[in-house]
């Protein structure tokens, strides 16, 4: 639809101004898109393009008003994901670390193997002594 668009543009520029010229066009669709209303852009084209206060030229005004396609008037995109960092920033204070009792082998989402926990709990809590090779004394003992 944009150059059908530039097309009629151009063509309501002939028929208005008498000319129409590329440059011409652009401006007054970029005076389109940044209007707030068809009367701003009226007074816009009468006051910055020198057309006349004619009835034609409001028609013409409201015409391309409801013809061109404006940005929305929302938020940047900076603002945008600086609300969404927050938000995140926010969600992220309402997590805690969790705290691991020993006496709990089975944490969520975490397949443990309850052998090698049983194996380890009995080895720190049994104290392990060194045996004595007693090998030449109980030789000596019997003889």
């Amino acid at each position: 639809m944009g150059s059908e668009l530039r097309t009629w543009v151009s063509d309501r520029l002939m028929s208005l101004l008498g000319y129409s010229q590329s440059t011409v066009v652009s401006y007054v669709l970029n005076l389109a898109k940044k209007a707030s209303s068809a009367s701003n852009l009226t007074n816009q084209l009468v006051d910055d393009m020198g057309m006349s206060s004619s009835s034609e030229t409001r028609v013409f005004a409201q015409e391309i008003f409801s013809r061109v396609e404006r940005k929305s008037t929302g938020p940047n995109l900076y603002l945008q994901q600086e609300r969404e960092a927050a938000t995140l920033a926010r969600k992220q204070k309402t997590y805690t670390l969790l705290e691991v009792d020993e006496e709990d082998d089975n944490i969520v989402g975490v397949e443990s193997n309850s052998v090698p926990s049983q194996i380890r709990k009995e080895d720190t809590r049994k104290k392990k002594f060194r045996k004595r090779v007693e090998t030449h004394r109980d030789e000596d003992d019997e003889a």
